[in-house]
């Protein structure tokens, strides 16, 4: 599942413009991160999502320090997945972590010496993707081997 914040309209525009990609990622991390804060995890769920989203394309155009943008990657992906997991929206929450550590995988692939600093977020990632992973497992009750599950992952 390809979940979608940004339409395909301002998608192309944000592409367009980086200064605007800029502050749109930079705002809605802002305001997701208020909402988060304040339990509000439906408010937050669409800010994070589109600063996920402007972090992609910011990272996928290099417009800004690759550091920086996989940094925003990750942790709006983390806040955003926690929010949909707050709200019980189990597969959602992990589709999300899954696209972040795939999109990061992908960028390390460009270039290996990025691993140093890479590697905080995709450990980050896959440590909450665990969680879930196990909340699942746990969830479908015990007929279902977790350590089985588990031992697929990185």
């Amino acid at each position: 599942m390809k979940l979608r914040f940004i339409c395909a309209t301002h998608q192309q525009e944000l592409k367009l413009n980086m200064d605007k990609t800029l502050q749109f990622c930079q705002s809605g991390f802002d305001t997701g991160q208020f909402y988060k804060d304040h339990l509000q995890w439906k408010e937050a769920i669409p800010h994070l999502g589109c600063a996920f989203e402007a972090a992609e394309i910011l990272l996928s155009y290099n417009a800004i320090d690759t550091q920086v943008s996989c940094d925003w990657l990750a942790k709006s992906a983390l806040l955003l997945a926690q929010s949909f997991n707050n709200l019980g929206y189990q597969n959602q929450a992990e589709d999300i972590i899954w696209m972040a550590i795939n999109r990061l995988e992908e960028q390390l692939v460009l270039d290996r010496n990025q691993r140093i600093w890479m590697e905080q977020y995709l450990t980050a990632l896959y440590a909450r993707l665990k969680v879930y992973i196990i909340k699942a497992a746990k969830a479908q009750g015990p007929d279902v081997n977790s350590q089985k599950v588990l031992s697929l992952m990185h």
